[in-house]
C-alpha cells in the first residue's frame, strides 16, 4: 500500500470517527435538554382522583409527549423549541408549542388536557398563532385564553381572538378582527366547545391517511376563521370541500 492510499484511508476513518463523536455529543446534549425541560404536574382528574401528568419534549425524536399513568399523547409536528406549559386550574394543563412553518411563517398550537378515568383527554386543540410576511403583505392570527368557573358543571373557557391582514398590493383584502368568545365544557366528552353541529356526508382523514365517512352531532370550536370538530375522541379541522383533517 503506498503512502497516498494509506493517508486517504486514515483520513476516512478520522472523518467517520469525528462524525460519530458529533452524533454522540448531539444525542447526549438532547437527552440532557429533554430532562431539563420535562415538567411534572399534579392534577385532580375530572372524576376526582389525584393524577400525575408529565410533559416531555423529546428533542432527539422531535416528538412532544404528554404522559399519564395509562397512556401517552404524542405530538409529531413538534419543532423542538421548549414548550410553554401552565396549570389553568386543578383539572387542566395548557400546553403551547411551536410548529415548523414555511419561509417567513411562524406557527404555534395550543393543547389543553385533563384526565378522566385514568385517560388523557384533549379538552381543546387549536392553532394558537400564525404570522407571516411576504413582500408588502402582513398577516397575524393569535388567541389568548383563560378559564372561569369552579367545577366541571360551570367551567368556561374565555378566548380572545385577534386576526388581521395588511396588504399594500390588495388593500381590499385588509381587515382587523378582535373578538371574545366563551366555550362551554362537556363533562361527558371532557371537551370545550362553542356549539354542537350535525355533520352528514362529511369525511375525515386521520393522521394515518385513512379516510372515513362520519355522520352525527359533534362538539365544534369556532375561533374566528378557524373551526375544529371533535370526532371519535380526536380534533379535526374543517375544509371547504366537506373533508376534515386530523389536527396535529
Amino acid at each position: 500500500m503506498n503512502k497516498c492510499a494509506a493517508l486517504i484511508i486514515a483520513l476516512f476513518f478520522r472523518l467517520s470517527f469525528d462524525h460519530l463523536s458529533a452524533q454522540d455529543w448531539l444525542k447526549t446534549t438532547e437527552a440532557k435538554e429533554t430532562k431539563r425541560d420535562t415538567k411534572t404536574y399534579h392534577l385532580v382528574s375530572v372524576d376526582g382522583k389525584n393524577q400525575i401528568v408529565k410533559i416531555i419534549p423529546d428533542y432527539e425524536s422531535h416528538v412532544l409527549k404528554i404522559t399519564s399513568l395509562k397512556e401517552t399523547i404524542s405530538i409529531q409536528d413538534f419543532w423542538g423549541v421548549p414548550p410553554e406549559t401552565r396549570l389553568l386550574n386543578k383539572h387542566f394543563i395548557e400546553i403551547n408549542y411551536a410548529v415548523r412553518g414555511g419561509s417567513n411563517v411562524g406557527l404555534g398550537n395550543t393543547l389543553i388536557v385533563c384526565v378522566n378515568d385514568n385517560h388523557l383527554c384533549p379538552a381543546m386543540y387549536a392553532l394558537r398563532y400564525a404570522n407571516g410576511e411576504t413582500g408588502d403583505e402582513q398577516e397575524e392570527y393569535r388567541i389568548k385564553l383563560n378559564i372561569s368557573g369552579n367545577n366541571v358543571n360551570n367551567y368556561k373557557l374565555n378566548v380572545h381572538i385577534h386576526d388581521y391582514v395588511n396588504s399594500k398590493r390588495s388593500p381590499e383584502t385588509n381587515y382587523i378582527y378582535d373578538n371574545n368568545t366563551v366555550l362551554a365544557f362537556d363533562k361527558k366528552l371532557n371537551v370545550f366547545y362553542s356549539v354542537k353541529d350535525g355533520l352528514y356526508d362529511h369525511f375525515i382523514t386521520t393522521k394515518s391517511k385513512t379516510k372515513q365517512k362520519v355522520a352525527g352531532t359533534f362538539p365544534v370550536i369556532i375561533l374566528g376563521k378557524e373551526t375544529y370538530y371533535f370526532i371519535n375522541g380526536r380534533w379535526y379541522t374543517a375544509d371547504l370541500d366537506e373533508e376534515m383533517f386530523e389536527f396535529k
